[in-house]
């Protein structure tokens, strides 16, 4: 009986993302631009960067409430005098993508660029003042009709832009700003995340500890209950699929091939975008500021996880050396 209610649900989510195209679950997978903001000048490059490598591809942009200010920051302990903002930094070196792709028409591509907004802190005035941005930006904006029962997934009106946010544990205010104040026939602009489970609550474990207890979950203990009209991705953490993560994994193994395919499977199957993070590989040498603990220490090991979830058809992979996996991503197409 469970087994039988377990393929309805699949199937209800299956037609309900079939007609979605480029952004029906596993249907292709894109670089995640990690970080791509200046941070005081040591990542100036990094938003150009990511528009050079290649469209489609998805960003990701910290904001941070400060001082009433809504900041692309990692956190208000980063705060300086030179803090750009969405309105005077993303958008305006995003313009012309979009404006080429309405240009261009060419809906099969779209979006050409998906937003992830990583919100630090989430006061109903941050979450307002982000609304109030992205109402100057609605004609670029994916959307979809917001039903009378969030578990009515109605398709999306794809767009050259789509705008995800994350959703974590006990994290109302989000889907509150973004989705409960909708009307009814309204449009939904911004779409969340199942919250992810928890390895450590309370912080009451050794940091390593609790990411080696992520090897530990499984995909339903992971992504709890089918896509809705407001959630429709998750990203995981690689420690997930190889235990210790990152800074710690041994060789990649048809186990963990295996494991990669069970969870992006599972994730698809529920309706849902699925992205993995972060995946770098870089000697000292060759280290630009990176963070050491997405680090598989060479480019070779890097890539080989890279070409596992694109096969798997991850819909987005996380890394700070966008380049090299969009070169791979290409490759792969060929």
């Amino acid at each position: 009986m469970m087994k039988l209610l377990l393929m309805a649900v699949f199937a209800l989510a299956a037609v309900a993302y079939a007609q979605h195209g480029t952004v029906a679950p596993g249907a292709r997978t894109i670089m995640l631009a990690h970080n791509a903001y200046p941070d005081h000048g040591k990542y100036a490059d990094r938003l150009d960067r990511a528009i050079s490598s290649g469209q489609p591809f998805a960003v990701e942009e910290d904001l941070s409430w400060t001082d009433g200010k809504s900041l692309m920051i990692h956190g208000a302990k980063n705060v300086g005098g030179d803090d750009p903002t969405l309105e005077s930094y993303f958008f305006p070196k995003i313009r012309p993508v979009i404006e080429r792709a309405l240009k261009e028409g060419n809906k099969g591509n779209w979006p050409v660029v998906t937003l992830y907004l990583d919100i630090k802190n989430d006061p109903p005035e941050h979450l307002a003042a982000i609304n109030a941005v992205l109402d100057k930006y609605q004609d670029w904006l994916t959307t979809a009709v917001k039903t009378d029962d969030i578990l009515k997934v109605s398709p999306l009106n794809v767009k050259p832009m789509m705008v995800l946010v994350e959703d974590k544990q006990n994290d109302l205010n989000k889907q509150q700003a973004f989705y409960d104040t909708v009307q009814v026939g309204g449009k939904i602009r911004v779409f969340g995340s199942v919250p992810k489970l928890d390895p450590n609550p309370g912080r009451k474990l050794p940091p390593q500890e609790a990411v080696n207890l992520q090897f530990n979950a499984t995909p339903a203990e992971l992504i709890q209950g089918r896509a809705d009209n407001y959630h429709r991705w998750i990203g995981f953490d690689w420690a997930f699929i190889e235990k210790g993560g990152e800074a710690n994994a041994g060789d990649w193994t048809a186990e963990d091939d295996a494991r990669l395919k069970e969870f992006l499977s599972y994730g698809h199957k529920l309706g849902y975008l699925v992205g993995v993070y972060c995946i770098d590989g870089f000697s000292d040498a060759d280290n630009e500021g990176w963070d050491k603990e997405y680090n598989f220490g060479s480019r070779e090991a890097a890539e080989t996880r890279w070409k596992a979830a694109a096969r798997a058809k991850a819909d987005f992979i996380s890394t700070d050396q966008y380049e090299q996996l969009s070169e791979v991503l290409a490759s792969l197409k060929k």
